[in-house]
């Protein structure tokens, strides 16, 4: 079919668009050019509202977009614009966020004083102004919503504010409350509507976190928790600069006349005021004759920072779009008038503060403050500077301040001892008595952290005064003390609340170690099935066990015979862990304790086999001079973690499934186990093991040593096993903390999923010991830690990968001198041997790394496109000698190192 159109169907089909054009224009009486002139400035203003501004608080870590690589900084000063629009469709631009007021004065979760108690608010029982149609104006204490109705359109849906000045209400009251104060005209027994003109807090239920109390009284009772605002001062925070989109604010009378207002026909104003038309008759006579200030909204924020670089210098109104949040911060990370002390000594008069950091280099330079006494002239400060390695420093453990942390005052003002460090503090705190703690002292006592300089904390008091402070003459309050205060039954707080109210009402009513990405998959030649445990498996201690179980089973007593010899006095741990086991096996339950009868007949001769599998070995072991097994039997667990935990708990709910399993683990370990770990079993507890692994070359633990301790549960296979790592109280991998605690999803110390977790049917002791190795101790363990994963080739990610690596080499060197002088029980041998085969290619790794080769790599200095940094190499150059001495010590010559 010709589809092509004629000049007539042309002319037609214009005049057919021509008359709809015109009905258009009819219909909508020429307004539709106006229509989409509102819709395209609509969909600009929605691009301006989602473009969002980066904003920060003071005190945060960044880095500029210009150099994602460099340095950081620390927000130390924050100016914040913003734009505003009210109900009514005004919109004011770039105002001050200084100038803004909250709903209220008192807020939830504010923290507020009372006396020397310092509380957290919880619960706020509103007293509302109302101005009614007629004139007439009243205040009541709404504990009760059925008395004080809002009346759509609520523009504020905000359950912490459920009135607003201008909001219009309708008053539902049957007779005059006492808790309704009338403040011109009369109560009428009916239903009338009127318009909020103010909002303050009328009753306010308080949870008391903590007490400056340090002396006196220390039994003065905490303050009750339904308190009268006026009984409370607001503790001082920086509230300018924690405005975001969307919040609902009040910019007072006084400001408008020096702000540009602009009025915008904006659609979704418009459509608010078509709906608040319906009563604007009596609204309109309100607002003439009140003086509440109008509500606004926040529609786009602007902010300008200032921002102290780690090399001293300040940087002063900064665009927040040209900074970078730093999500992870390292420990050997600092910023100026940052306090620190020194890793190796623990000398509480010495501290120091940092003047400038060289990011790249990892150096510090520190000013030193020394407390001396003497005789003579009585205790003075000391102060040196110096300029040290990142990787000796720890910011102070008690003068760690932030920006807007709350502190306490140790001295009433005026008594303060500018030289007095924390021990002479303390001794005078107990000179305070109870008339100290007067509404004065504690005002002057209690206040937030808003800044650093010269060595001293700036400090905002209760009182609106503000000083500076030497930081042994404050005391934080930590954020943990808030969230521990105890908990709050919040159903109980409402009821009491509303009854106090009611009391006064009587006439009227009645609140993130981690899990690996892929855990180590087992070979297919470590995955094959395992027959069942033959003679050369069965260890001692399963034969002792077996044998005294089929003995209580049947009765027999010759089978003892085949047990391992003991004092008749002293009877071992395995002989106690038999006889509470069999005491708990019950004769009904033949699934739990059934005995294989063919396994008892063939105990003597398989107890013979493993006595001359362990004389051979013996002569073996004798031949080669001093070889140490990888896997062995050996007495006494003593020291081992676990020697003492849940043991008699263990003893009883031995199963015979579970001997099995034992024994299946070990003919695994005996089998299997990789020529760089190392394991001992004990003869008298089956339940616990001790590995040592050798750290893989191309990692920052090279030929290291690392021992851990397992213990497997009664419930095992069900339950993972429990492991320690013996750290030394030292931390070298995220996974792996100072108090010996292994943070793994195969372990379920993690989150995880699949095959991430333990597997009951195929995870064993040897999987758990290859992902240490494989998994924990890698060649970057910095992206370990939770959520760092997502730097990986970043180059923030990699810049810190490469602090992280310097520091875990220098605590891995720290952990061979430990090791050396104080060897794990059992493992002296290994620890002595490994280090004199290894000594000189530690040290000569060492010559290497100072010279400037990457830790880890065996890459030539000229070949290697990143060098270390200048702090490493300090901290390793102070390292080197002992560990050269430690070496020397078990006999190495370190002279011939390479």
């Amino acid at each position: 079919m010709d589809m092509a159109l004629t000049d007539s169907d042309w002319d037609s089909s214009s005049d057919s668009g021509s008359s709809e054009h015109e009905e258009i224009e009819f219909s909508y009486g020429g307004q539709a050019q106006n229509i989409f002139s509102n819709l395209e400035e609509t969909i600009g203003k929605i691009d301006e509202f989602l473009s969002f501004e980066r904003g920060f608080m003071y005190g945060d870590i960044v880095r500029s977009t210009a150099e994602p690589s460099g340095q950081s900084g620390r927000v130390i000063n924050i100016d914040m614009f913003v734009n505003l629009e009210s109900t009514h469709g005004k919109i004011i631009k770039e105002v001050d966020t200084k100038r803004l007021q909250k709903l209220r004065s008192i807020s939830l979760c504010d923290y507020v004083i009372n006396g020397p108690w310092l509380g957290r608010v919880d619960k706020i029982v509103e007293r509302v102004s109302v101005t009614l149609d007629d004139g007439s104006k009243y205040e009541i204490l709404v504990s009760d919503q059925g008395k004080l109705v809002a009346i759509p359109p609520n523009f504020l849906e905000d359950s912490q504010y459920s009135y607003y000045p201008g909001q219009r209400v309708q008053v539902k009251l049957d007779h005059a409350p006492r808790s309704s104060t009338w403040l011109c005209g009369n109560w009428r027994e009916n239903q009338v509507m009127g318009t909020v003109c103010a909002v303050e807090a009328g009753l306010v239920y308080v949870d008391w976190v903590a007490s400056i109390i340090v002396g006196g009284d220390r039994n003065l009772s905490a303050p009750q928790a339904l308190q009268n605002p006026e009984n409370l001062t607001l503790l001082p925070c920086v509230s300018h600069a924690s405005w975001q989109l969307g919040d609902w604010c009040i910019l007072p009378s006084s400001s408008h006349s020096d702000i540009a207002e602009q009025q915008t026909p904006f659609v979704a104003a418009h459509n608010l005021n078509e709906c608040h038309k319906i009563f604007q008759k009596g609204f309109n006579r309100n607002i003439q004759s009140s003086s509440f200030d109008e509500l606004f909204v926040i529609t786009k924020t602007k902010m300008k920072v200032g921002i102290m670089w780690q090399d001293g210098s300040c940087s002063l109104g900064v665009d927040s779009q040209q900074l970078l949040p730093v999500g992870a911060v390292n420990a050997h990370d600092f910023w100026p008038e940052q306090f620190v002390v020194e890793k190796e000594t623990c000398n509480s008069k010495k501290w120091g503060v940092v003047k400038a950091v060289n990011a790249k280099e990892q150096t510090v330079k520190v000013q030193w403050t020394t407390q001396v006494e003497k005789e003579a002239t009585g205790c003075f400060n000391e102060q040196t500077e110096e300029m040290v390695s990142a990787y000796e420093l720890l910011e102070h453990p008690d003068f760690g301040f932030c920006f807007s942390d709350v502190v306490v005052r140790l001295l009433p003002e005026g008594k303060a001892d500018l030289n007095a460090d924390k021990i002479v503090t303390t001794e005078a705190k107990h000179l305070l008595t109870e008339s100290d703690y007067t509404g004065a002292y504690c005002l002057s006592s209690i206040g937030v952290v808003t800044g650093f300089k010269n060595g001293a904390v700036e400090v905002k008091w209760a009182n609106a005064s503000t000083s500076k402070v030497a930081p042994c003459e404050i005391w934080r309050i930590e954020r943990s003390e808030f969230s521990n205060s105890g908990t709050i039954n919040s159903e109980g707080n409402v009821h009491d609340l509303s009854q106090k109210t009611n009391q006064s009402d009587e006439a009227s009513s009645n609140h993130q170690e981690t899990g690996l990405v892929k855990l180590y998959s087992v070979g297919a030649g470590l995955n094959k099935n395992i027959p069942e445990c033959n003679s050369f498996f069965l260890p001692k201690a399963a034969i002792g066990f077996i044998t005294n179980l089929a003995s209580s089973l049947f009765g027999s007593q010759s089978s003892t015979s085949h047990s391992r010899c003991n004092d008749s006095e002293d009877q071992s741990d395995s002989e106690v862990l038999v006889k509470e086991a069999t005491e708990s096996y019950d004769m009904s339950e033949p699934n739990s304790c059934e005995v294989d009868i063919a396994m008892m007949v063939n105990l003597p001769t398989e107890g013979k086999r493993i006595t001359k599998a362990l004389d051979s070995t013996l002569l073996e072991s004798s031949r080669e001079l001093v070889r140490f097994r990888q896997f062995d039997m050996v007495n006494d667990c003593s020291d081992h973690h676990f020697f003492a935990l849940d043991k008699g708990l263990a003893q009883s709910q031995v199963t015979k499934s579970w001997v099995k399993k034992v024994q299946q683990e070990w003919s695994n370990l005996e089998a299997d186990l990789p020529n760089t770990i190392y394991v001992r079993v004990y003869e008298e507890r089956m339940d616990l093991l001790r590995a040592a692994l050798v750290g893989a070359p191309g990692t920052p633990y090279h030929d290291g040593l690392f021992f851990f301790d397992i213990m497997l549960p009664p419930q095992y296979p069900h339950e993972p096993p429990m492991v320690h790592y013996h750290s030394g109280g030292m931390r070298l991998n995220p996974n792996l903390y100072e108090s010996g605690k292994v943070c793994l999803s195969l372990l379920n110390t993690w989150n995880g999923s699949g095959t991430e977790v333990w597997n009951p049917g195929s995870s064993s002791i040897l999987q758990v010991l290859l992902s240490f190795q494989a998994l924990v101790l890698n060649d970057k363990p910095y992206f370990n830690e939770a959520g760092y994963d997502k730097q990986l080739g970043r180059a923030e990610g990699e810049k810190n990968s490469v602090s992280y690596n310097e520091n875990a080499f220098l605590i891995t060197c720290k952990s061979m001198i430990s090791l050396l002088r104080k060897p794990p029980k059992h493992f002296e041998v290994l620890v002595k041997d490994h280090f004199t085969k290894q000594a000189r290619h530690v040290l000569a790794a060492c010559k290497s790394y100072m010279e400037g080769v990457p830790v880890g790599s065996s890459v030539n200095l000229h070949e290697s496109s990143t060098k270390n940094s200048t702090g490493f190499k300090i901290m390793l150059s102070k390292i080197y000698p002992k560990l050269a001495e430690a070496f020397a010590e078990i006999g190495v010559d370190c002279g011939q190192a390479d």
